[in-house]
């Protein structure tokens, strides 16, 4: 019986020899030359350059100005007033003044803040601006954080006549809200402003002017109030 099982074991190991043996594939890198990986890195490139020239071409945004300090109105744009921004609007921008364009002519009709854009109508004919300076003697401590821009305001009150010469006022009324600031002191001490080159000068409508001069010319004592939210030195 041993002798035949060794017999067995022999022809299989025989038949076994006589097949061929299967050889395991190794991983390959893949190679320039293969023409899978060029037409996948080319088809990468297309897509990109094409998602590129969609976007180009979708592209709505423009080169409009926007403010780059206080404008106020009464003054004049220079160069250093404004700034070219690229944003996207509707109707390409006609609303707002375009960049590279020669400079808005005229004068500013409103208050435009720093950081905002230059509508049109901002801008006009010094005819149109419906607003005088007036220039308001005020303490040294009111006007220290005021800057072009600012908005207040104004408060003043009557004088009055007292005994022995000594004076008093009434209590205060305001005069003017929300009143904008076209220019303030530049002092360094802390002295009293006493000359209308000192004062601050504030925008008053033509149909306030009369009753704010009036105030002012009375002796009246005049205080100047930040809104919330005004621009200040410092902020």
């Amino acid at each position: 019986m041993a002798q035949k099982g060794r017999a067995a074991a022999g022809a299989a190991a025989g038949e076994d020899q006589g097949l061929p043996r299967p050889v395991a594939g190794r991983l390959q890198r893949p190679s320039w030359r293969d023409a899978r990986l060029v037409a996948g890195v080319l088809l990468i490139l297309v897509a990109m350059l094409a998602g590129a020239a969609a976007l180009r071409h979708y592209d709505d945004s423009v080169e409009v100005l926007e403010a780059a300090r206080p404008l106020v109105p009464g003054q004049p744009i220079t160069a250093g007033d404004v700034r070219a921004v690229k944003v996207r609007i509707d109707k390409g921008g006609a609303t707002y003044f375009r960049a590279g364009a020669p400079l808005p002519s005229g004068e500013v009709l409103r208050e435009v803040r720093p950081g905002e854009l230059l509508p049109r109508s901002a801008v006009g004919a010094a005819s149109s601006v419906r607003m005088k300076a007036v220039a308001l003697p005020v303490d040294s401590s009111q006007s220290t954080n005021l800057v072009k821009g600012s908005i207040v305001d104004l408060w003043v009150s009557a004088k009055q006549k007292g005994a022995a010469g000594q004076e008093s006022f009434d209590a205060p009324q305001r005069l003017l809200d929300r009143a904008v600031v076209s220019r303030v002191p530049q002092r360094t001490g802390g002295l009293t402003v006493a000359t209308d080159s000192d004062a601050v000068h504030v925008l008053v409508l033509d149909d306030k002017v009369a009753d704010v001069l009036a105030a002012v010319n009375s002796g009246a004592k005049v205080n100047l109030v930040p809104v919330a939210g005004s621009p200040l030195k410092g902020e």
